[in-house]
């Protein structure tokens, strides 16, 4: 895998919406200035929620921004904590991208909470350990290719 397009920046136009506690939305909005430019092949995950959970700023934003680019609503945090408190506050998420290793609640303990709040829930781990394996849910291994969140992302989310 190249170095130079692993978990790269992707280039769209979306708004950042206030979330509560540091809590943003990003993705489709009410207006057209709030739509990402999309690539063809995305519009059947417009409008699905996922929430993106890393305490890695840099990665956090690349995920964020890339889902935000396939049409996702996207809800993020930055650990464990808060993430658990959007998935409580908002039901309509569908699927659950995060990290396994975060101060706090990391990963595997998040999705074991959440799991009990919301049975449906998908998960996508994503991580730079090679000692996470999970047998229930896929796992991405960092630096991963973007086309590979995609393909788990319809994996999850499409029948």
């Amino acid at each position: 895998m190249a170095a130079s397009t692993a978990l790269r920046r992707s280039t769209f136009s979306a708004v950042p919406v206030a979330g509560d506690e540091g809590i943003r939305t990003r993705g489709a909005g009410p207006g057209p200035a709030a739509l990402p430019v999309r690539p063809p092949g995305t519009l059947a995950l417009a409008g699905r929620r996922v929430l993106v959970v890393d305490d890695e700023p840099m990665i956090l934003e690349i995920l964020v921004e890339h889902c935000a680019s396939l049409g996702l609503i996207v809800f993020e945090a930055s650990d464990g904590e808060p993430a658990l408190r959007e998935i409580e506050r908002h039901p309509e998420i569908e699927v659950l991208v995060t990290d396994v290793r975060m101060p706090g609640l990391d990963g595997p303990a998040l999705v074991e909470q959440a799991l009990l709040l919301r049975p449906s829930l998908k998960v996508i781990f994503v991580t730079g350990y090679s000692t996470h394996n999970s047998t229930a849910w896929p796992t991405l291994r960092k630096p991963f290719e973007l086309e590979a969140l995609d393909t788990a992302l319809r994996q999850a989310l499409l029948p």
